[in-house]
């Protein structure tokens, strides 16, 4: 209901969740189906757990070579520190990514 009014796509998995993956493509896949140029985001969180899918496993868990070559689609390994006291870097280049694909869409 939503998904057409939005510039792009976000979409976070649990790196470490193994068993949640499978139904994570499945929904990702269901959400831009019918949208082939929406850009997407994929945020790979919890990268710094012990026994998370590295990035390339995640992308083949995720089917992102099925996605399409008419759409930007980014996959980006991501954690955040345990206390909160700092923000990772690949966080920060998450924001930034994020803010200029929303002023590319307007």
């Amino acid at each position: 209901m939503y998904l057409p009014k939005v510039l792009l796509l976000i979409y976070v998995v649990d790196s470490a969740d193994h068993a949640r993956l499978p139904m994570a493509k499945q929904l990702l896949h269901q959400l831009i189906q019918n949208n082939t140029t929406l850009p997407v985001v994929v945020l790979a969180n919890k990268q710094d757990l012990e026994g998370a899918y590295r990035i390339t496993d995640i992308h083949d868990a995720l089917a992102l070579s099925d996605i399409g070559d008419e759409r930007k689609m980014f996959l980006i390994g991501t954690h955040v520190a345990d206390d909160g006291s700092e923000i990772s870097s690949s966080m920060k280049d998450a924001k930034e990514l994020i803010a200029q694909l929303v002023l590319e869409a307007q």
